[in-house]
């Protein structure tokens, strides 16, 4: 029987359809338990050894070239996500093993949450909410969002999505990206004329070489005094000493932040500041997108290890054998 290891938190563990279908194509399922984390390279390594899987279904934890070649069994990685940063692409295809993931699938959840973000943030809604259940009759004065100028940089699933809700309200909207969407409404400028011009800054890159720390001290310095970064994308965008120290001071007014360089982000400065909205990466948790994301990872899988299907949601298709 085929061994499908399950590393990710989320897969199969709020909705079952995804473990019901491989296990109905014949796949056994075992999770990495709550004792072996938090999972570093070394605790990789040595469950890959002691399982020896056909797939391991991951969320962010380290997939190396070592991991990789921990299991002469392993012929697959299936990111429960998006981004796979995390994943040695270029070591998975030298080995022959095929890595897929699952696009498309939290869009809309995403693009909510950091909608959500940008309203709270505006409108106080939080302390709105504390001040009246201690017994308070405040008046929270705020923002509207049809009034802001937003800018939204990078314009693929989410951003696009984030694009769409904007326009509903009514905002101008403005987009940076190396590659522009012609069908998207929207104003493509340059990176630094979108952080001056901006009243809200909204994160959707990937994490490349590139756009690692493309957000730091002197583009945070580009952006007015009562602006607002929202971070739902991957934490290592954004250099986090230097955004702390510009909230601190009061340099830019506020920032939503869904992901971290380290998670979870138990040490970092930004969680002592009252002007930090913080939500523990739950972007693509909403029921619907775990159902998406866990039905399409298990049909890959299936789709791959079973009919030797080349998917379009296949980052490396050529090794598919």
């Amino acid at each position: 029987m085929r061994v499908a290891l399950v590393s990710s938190r989320s897969f199969a563990n709020v909705v079952p359809v995804g473990k019901d279908l491989l296990v109905d194509g014949g796949f056994e399922v075992r999770r990495v338990g709550p004792e072996e984390r938090p999972l570093d390279e070394a605790k990789m390594v040595a469950i890959v050894t002691r399982e020896k899987p056909q797939v391991i279904i991951i969320g962010a934890e380290p997939v190396t070239a070592e991991v990789l070649a921990s299991s002469d069994k392993l012929r697959m990685i299936m990111k429960h996500g998006v981004g796979v940063d995390n994943i040695d692409l270029d070591a998975a295809t030298s080995l022959g093993i095929v890595v897929a993931n699952a696009p498309g699938t939290n869009t809309e959840a995403v693009a909510d949450l950091v909608i959500g973000m940008m309203l709270e943030l505006l409108r106080g809604i939080y302390a709105a909410n504390q001040s009246t259940h201690a017994g308070g009759w405040d008046r929270f004065m705020g923002h509207d969002l049809g009034a802001q100028t937003i800018g939204v940089v990078g314009t693929g699933w989410v951003g696009s999505a984030v694009v769409r809700r904007l326009h509903g309200f009514g905002s101008t909207v403005l987009a940076y990206d190396i590659v522009e969407n012609p069908d998207l409404e929207v104003r493509y400028v340059s990176l630094d004329v979108l952080l001056k011009e901006s009243d809200i800054v909204t994160l959707h890159a990937p994490l490349t070489p590139t756009t690692r720390q493309m957000i730091g001290a002197a583009q945070l310095g580009l952006m007015k005094p009562s602006a607002i970064l929202i971070n739902a994308a991957r934490g290592e965008l954004v250099d986090e000493q230097a955004l702390y120290a510009r909230l601190k001071t009061k340099r830019i007014a506020a920032a939503g932040i869904d992901v971290y360089s380290t998670e979870p982000p138990q040490e970092s400065p930004l969680l002592t500041l009252a002007n930090v909205l913080a939500t523990p990466h739950i972007g693509a948790y909403t029921y619907e997108a775990m159902e998406a994301m866990d039905r399409l990872c298990a049909e890959t899988i299936i789709g791959v290890l079973c009919e030797n299907d080349r998917l379009p949601n296949l980052l490396n298709p050529e090794v598919v054998r």
